[in-house]
């Protein structure tokens, strides 16, 4: 999954809004470096990441994707499950996704000093760039696969994978409905 549904999960705590993000910063087995909170996020960050990649309907619809896109699949999957999320963010939080998106830019100014470096330039640009709210509109899936396509001459393919998901919604659409209402009820069980 991606941020918004990371954010998600973190049930509005600081920390653990702050750890969701640390998942994709944070290497290693040694969290003693943080409060419990982080730490907590961190765990619950990467235990979704693994449910997410090993769920049956997901590993199915990431064959739309082929080579050389398929190599970032899952990337690819998760900012476009996060665009499906907010699409219908009312069916899985009582909250209005604009007032939890505030919350998660309070949460990473709270939590800041806590912070990895990288991390804070990224919650910058992110809060800068309302890029939690852009995963309204596909225009957001675009944008965030052809960021992260820029980033290296082998990350290239990524930009072609916007339109992949478009043209195979569907599949992946279906995917989502599937996988995501099982991972919150799992996660709601472990908490």
């Amino acid at each position: 999954m991606n941020f918004l549904a990371h954010t998600l999960f973190a049930q509005g705590d600081s920390e653990r809004i702050a750890g969701q993000f640390c998942g994709d910063f944070v290497r290693g087995s040694d969290l003693s470096a943080y409060p419990k909170g982080i730490v907590d996020g961190i765990r619950r960050h990467r235990r979704i990441d693994a449910y997410t990649d090993q769920h049956p309907a997901v590993k199915s619809a990431l064959g739309v994707f082929e080579p050389p896109v398929r190599r970032f699949a899952g990337i690819i999957a998760d900012v476009v499950f996060d665009y499906y999320l907010a699409r219908d963010w009312s069916s899985y939080s009582d909250m209005p996704i604009e007032q939890h998106v505030e919350s998660v830019h309070a949460a990473l100014i709270e939590t800041r000093v806590l912070l990895p470096p990288e991390l804070q330039r990224f919650a910058d640009f992110m809060q800068r760039d309302n890029i939690l709210l852009g995963n309204l509109d596909f225009k957001g899936v675009e944008l965030t696969l052809h960021r992260l396509s820029k980033r290296s001459p082998k990350f290239a393919p990524m930009a072609l994978g916007a339109a992949i998901a478009r043209q195979n919604e569907p599949i992946l659409l279906a995917a989502f409905n599937e996988f995501f209402p099982e991972l919150l009820a799992k996660e709601q069980v472990s908490e």
